[in-house]
């Protein structure tokens, strides 16, 4: 994070009008943050934020506000901000909508005759690769863009909408669940599983396959905070296999 920002600094004060450098230092800082860099749970005052980026107080003031309206931090006295943590709630919320929203795109696909999984198997593909080359930071860009493509070729411009303002929350979870190595072949399989029920027009499978997928990921992520909801989640995905 210090090194981004320092390079950040060089001209940033004397190249960037003054009214886009609060999105500017929000766009660092976010980015800081869905990297990892800025961990969940850690504490960051505007003060060094300023001292770092080279830039007054007030622009960082301006970003941290529009970071807390995103959801990726929470202010705290002080002229103090926390980087949202990463909880059970969060997982739960994120993945729960998700499920909801996802299996709705994926029956809407396989009722479209004309429908051309091409560009997905081919993200699919690049997918695999990028397992073989352990790099984490295309596997999360890669899944995104698979369920981007498939937002956008239902054709429903709110789900767009509304998923493109969760991306943050989403890329932070991925993060996590693509940080294990061996689930990373894990969900191309998934996907690949997806796709071939979307190809064959079965509507109903295409929707299981989904919702396992997702709440697999979810039932993971549940795990890493030794909470009971993962056993029941478990449990629903065994029952959710045997109508398949």
């Amino acid at each position: 994070m210090v090194h981004d920002l320092l390079a950040l600094h060089q001209g940033m004060s004397n190249l960037i009008p003054l009214e886009i450098l609060p999105a500017r230092v929000a766009r660092e800082i976010r980015a800081a943050i869905l990297r990892g860099e800025l961990a969940p749970g850690s504490h960051v005052k505007q003060e060094e934020l300023a001292a770092q980026l080279g830039v007054s107080r007030e622009p960082v003031r301006q970003a941290l506000l529009v970071l807390q309206r995103e959801g990726l931090v929470h202010a705290q006295p002080n002229r103090r901000a926390m980087v949202a943590p990463l909880d059970r709630q969060l997982i739960n919320d994120v993945y729960g909508f998700r499920e909801t929203v996802e299996t709705t795109v994926v029956a809407t696909l396989a009722r479209l005759p004309s429908f051309d999984v091409t560009p997905l198997r081919e993200i699919i593909a690049r997918g695999r690769a990028a397992v073989g080359q352990g790099d984490l930071s295309e596997l999360i860009h890669l899944d995104m863009i698979f369920h981007a493509t498939m937002y956008e070729a239902a054709g429903n411009r709110v789900i767009v909408e509304v998923m493109h303002g969760q991306w943050s929350h989403i890329r932070r979870l991925l993060a996590m669940v693509l940080g294990r190595a061996n689930y990373r072949q894990k969900v191309w399989d998934e996907h690949e599983a997806i796709v071939r029920e979307i190809a064959a027009r079965r509507v109903a499978a295409a929707k299981n396959v989904t919702g396992r997928h997702i709440r697999q990921a979810r039932r993971m992520m549940l795990s890493m905070f030794g909470t009971t909801s993962a056993a029941t989640l478990a449990a629903r995905e065994r029952r959710d296999a045997e109508k398949t």
